[in-house]
C-alpha cells in the first residue's frame, strides 16, 4: 500500500487552471462518516483474512464503488493542507482545498472545469488585480478540464485502488477499530522498502470490503518505481485519509452564473 497513495508532494495533485497553477497537497483527518452504517450489515468475513487477502478486498471494493466522498489532511515541513472530494459517479468531480489558509475549490464536468477561491488565494497566486475573482466561480477552458482530470492521479478512484497494492512493505494484522460507526478490521504496512512508508488501511468488516481510512504514520523512503503512485522522492508528512458515501455521493451541478475567463476577464 504506497504511502504515496496518501501523500505524495511529491504526491501532492496540480489542478492547473487558465490563470494559475492550484498546487493541492493530499488528506484530511476530517471525520467523514463511512458508506455503511447500517449495523444489520453480514460480516464479509475479512476478520479471518491475511493481510493480503483483506488489501486484495479493499482493492476490489473500491474498484465497484461507482461513486465517493474523501476527506484528508497532512501535515509537512510545519504546513497543513486539507482536502476533500466528490466523486458523483456521472463524471462530474469536485475537490476542496485549503492550502495553509488558501482556499480554492475546483469542479470538472461536463467538460468544463470551474474554479472558486477566496481573496487570500487570489492575491498569494496573482496579487491584488486578480483580489477582485474572490468567493467566485469563474468558468476556465475546456482543456484545462482534461488537465485536472488527468491530475487527479491518485485520487481516482481505480488509480487509488491500484496504489493501495504498490510499494508494499511488510504486511501485519493490527487489530480492529470503527469509521464513523462501521466494524473495520486494520492492517499495518511497515513501509521498510523504496518508495513505501508505514501506514494502516482500516477496511470495512460488514458489508462490502471498502477501504475507510489510510493514516500515514512515517516518511516515505525515497526510491521505488516512479509512477502515478509514486514520484520516487520521498517525504516526510504525515496524514489520514477518510473514503465515505460509497455508491451515495452528493450530485454535483454545473454553479449559477459563473465568470466565463474564457471569453472575459470581468
Amino acid at each position: 500500500m504506497t504511502s504515496t497513495s496518501l501523500r505524495s508532494s511529491r504526491s501532492r495533485v496540480a489542478i492547473a487552471t487558465a490563470i494559475t497553477v492550484l498546487l493541492v497537497a493530499w488528506v484530511s483527518a476530517s471525520a467523514s462518516s463511512s458508506s455503511a452504517k447500517t449495523p444489520l450489515l453480514k460480516s464479509n468475513g475479512l476478520t479471518g483474512k491475511t493481510p493480503a487477502q483483506i488489501l486484495a478486498a479493499a482493492q476490489a471494493a473500491l474498484r465497484s464503488s461507482r461513486s465517493l466522498v474523501m476527506a484528508g489532511k497532512l501535515t509537512e515541513d510545519k504546513m497543513t493542507d486539507l482536502i476533500s472530494f466528490v466523486d458523483d459517479g456521472s463524471g462530474k468531480i469536485k475537490v476542496e482545498v485549503d492550502e495553509s489558509g488558501l482556499q480554492a475549490q475546483v469542479l470538472e464536468l461536463a467538460g468544463k472545469a470551474y474554479i472558486r477561491a477566496d481573496r487570500k488565494f487570489w492575491v498569494a497566486e496573482g496579487g491584488a488585480k486578480d483580489a477582485f475573482l474572490a468567493n467566485r466561480w469563474i468558468v476556465v477552458a475546456q482543456a484545462t478540464a482534461k488537465q485536472l482530470t488527468a491530475s487527479l492521479g491518485p485520487f481516482a478512484p481505480t488509480t487509488l485502488a491500484r496504489c493501495l497494492g504498490e510499494d508494499l512493505g511488510t504486511l501485519s494484522r493490527d487489530g480492529t477499530t470503527t469509521v464513523g460507526g462501521q466494524p473495520a478490521v486494520v492492517i499495518r504496512d511497515a513501509g521498510n522498502v523504496p518508495g513505501g512508508g508505514p501506514e494502516t488501511l482500516a477496511v470495512a468488516s460488514t458489508g462490502p470490503a471498502y477501504p475507510l481510512r489510510i493514516v500515514a504514520t512515517g516518511s516515505t523512503r525515497a526510491g521505488g518505481k516512479v509512477d502515478v503512485c509514486n514520484d520516487g522522492k520521498g517525504d516526510n508528512g504525515k496524514g489520514s485519509l477518510t473514503l465515505s458515501k460509497f455508491d451515495h455521493a452528493p450530485a454535483l451541478s454545473v454553479p449559477a452564473n459563473p465568470i466565463n475567463l474564457t471569453t472575459s476577464t470581468t
